[in-house]
């Protein structure tokens, strides 16, 4: 008989073990160690008390992890994991689990449930599909490892553009008075998980007050100082703006320098439908190495 616990009764040895083996011989390597599956946890404001585990006696079945926000006065739950032990896979045990956390969502009045699924993840996508959830989005990651130097210089901007932007450094909580920041993006990509990181806003240099353009991103560091990555979560321009693509191009090569230094640049669940920024990252000599699909379930 299959069992479902909170997450936070078991021990971090027992947490961790459940995560690894619910993701033995996923299509990515999700192994985790101690230490970074705390990181894990805290970072993504996961919640162990109001995340499931399943067990067959005292064998580890699957577990959810979930994560709540409040958003524009709704209740919005994430589902940051969920993983089923390899025996225990193809029996209709990871719909039992599913269907125990949407009553779990309904019990904790959530307004609105996101995830993300790998899109070549057939079976998960179907899984999510049966307990109510509905594709809305589609997300790809892209990736560019060396030198921007020259790249940069197949969209230098013209001197009258220049003359008509101005950029402006911001914490990330203020992007949420830019009337279309994207609220409901992926939950990754959302300012409230990006607060260690960095936002930048565009602006028309005839009305600075209005940001016609911003992005979120974050930088980190080699342990001898010298930069190691930089991670685009979300970077938009203005509906409408007849410009959107001179604007995306301003705060790209703002995020991404000093453009000649060779490190790991990455955009992360960017959504498909900003076909502008896609192309400008492939012009840049960004390439794919993620496609996700963004779900949700509305109570």
């Amino acid at each position: 008989m299959i069992t479902f616990i909170p997450m936070s009764k078991l021990s971090i040895e027992q947490l961790v073990t459940l995560w690894n083996r619910g993701f033995e011989g996923y299509f990515t390597n999700m192994t985790l160690s101690m230490d970074r599956y705390i990181a894990r946890v805290a970072s993504e404001g996961l919640s162990l008390e109001h995340s499931l585990a399943a067990y067959d006696g005292n064998e580890p079945v699957g577990f959810v992890m979930n994560g709540f926000r409040i958003i524009n006065g709704k209740k919005v739950a994430w589902n940051g994991g969920t993983g089923i032990s390899p025996a225990y896979r193809g029996q209709g045990y990871g719909k039992q689990l599913m269907q125990q956390n949407v009553q779990l969502y309904r019990d904790q009045a959530v307004d609105i449930a996101l995830l993300e699924a790998m899109s070549q993840n057939e079976p998960a996508i179907k899984l999510y599909t049966s307990t109510g959830y509905q594709i809305t989005e589609r997300l790809v990651g892209l990736e560019q490892t060396g030198s921007l130097k020259e790249q940069f210089q197949q969209f230098e901007l013209s001197a009258e553009a220049t003359r008509l932007y101005s950029i402006s450094k911001a914490l990330p909580i203020e992007v949420q008075q830019v009337p279309y920041y994207r609220q409901m993006a992926a939950w990754q990509t959302q300012w409230a998980s990006i607060r260690d990181g960095e936002c930048l806003l565009v602006a028309d240099r005839t009305n600075s007050d209005a940001a016609i353009g911003y992005a979120l991103f974050r930088r980190s560091y080699n342990v001898d100082g010298s930069l190691a990555s930089i991670v685009l979560y979300q970077c938009e321009a203005s509906p409408g703006r007849t410009d959107s693509e001179e604007i995306l191009q301003a705060a790209l090569k703002e995020l991404y320098l000093p453009e000649q230094t060779t490190c790991r640049r990455i955009a992360l669940n960017i959504r498909e439908s900003n076909g502008t920024l896609i192309t400008l990252l492939e012009r840049l000599g960004f390439s794919r190495f993620l496609e996700q699909v963004h779900m949700e379930l509305r109570f």
